[in-house]
C-alpha cells in the first residue's frame, strides 16, 4: 500500500520526469492494467501515456463498416485514443502514442524516451517459457529503464 512518505518521495525525485506508461491492446487485461494505471497516475499527479505497440509483422486486416480497411496503425491509434477517453475519468493528464514494434521493446523504448518513472503492464495467462508472468510483462521487467507494475488482471 502506498502511504503519504511514498507520495513525498516521489514528487521530491526531480531527476526522472512524473510519467507512467501503460502498455495496451484493447484486450480486458490491457483494459484492466490501464485503469490502474491511471489510478496510480492520479495519485502521483503524473502523466499517464497511453502506448499501444503496432507490430509491422502482424498482419492486420479489419474493414471498417461502410469504409476503406483500416492499417495497423489506424487499428492502434483507435485503440489508445478509445482506452485514454475512458481513463481521463480517472487520470486529469492523459496523452497516446502509437509506436511500431513488439510491445515490450516499445514500452521500454518510450519509456526510455519519457524517462518514465514507471511502466505497467497487465498479467496474461500463456504458456512455455513466459509462463509465469506473461511474454510482455516478462520481457518488459527484464530490460526497463524504471520501476514495472505488474497488475494481476487473471
Amino acid at each position: 500500500m502506498l502511504d503519504s512518505d511514498d507520495l513525498t518521495q516521489w514528487r521530491k525525485d526531480e531527476d526522472m520526469a512524473n510519467t507512467v506508461v501503460v502498455g495496451v491492446d484493447g484486450t480486458e487485461t490491457s483494459r484492466k492494467a490501464a485503469q490502474r494505471a491511471a489510478e496510480v497516475a492520479q495519485a502521483f499527479d503524473a502523466e499517464l501515456v497511453v502506448l499501444v505497440a503496432a507490430d509491422p509483422s502482424m498482419a492486420v486486416d479489419v474493414p471498417s463498416t461502410g469504409g476503406p480497411r483500416m492499417t495497423a496503425g489506424e487499428v492502434a491509434d483507435k485503440i489508445a485514443e478509445e482506452i485514454a477517453a475512458k481513463l481521463r475519468e480517472t487520470a486529469k493528464k492523459v496523452t497516446t502514442i502509437v509506436s511500431q514494434g513488439k510491445p515490450a521493446e516499445a514500452l521500454v523504448q518510450e519509456a526510455t524516451r519519457l524517462d518514465a518513472r514507471l511502466i505497467v503492464v497487465g498479467n496474461r495467462r500463456v504458456q512455455g517459457i513466459g509462463r509465469v508472468l506473461g511474454s510482455v510483462a516478462h520481457a518488459t521487467v527484464a530490460h526497463a529503464p524504471c520501476d514495472v507494475l505488474i497488475v494481476k488482471t487473471v
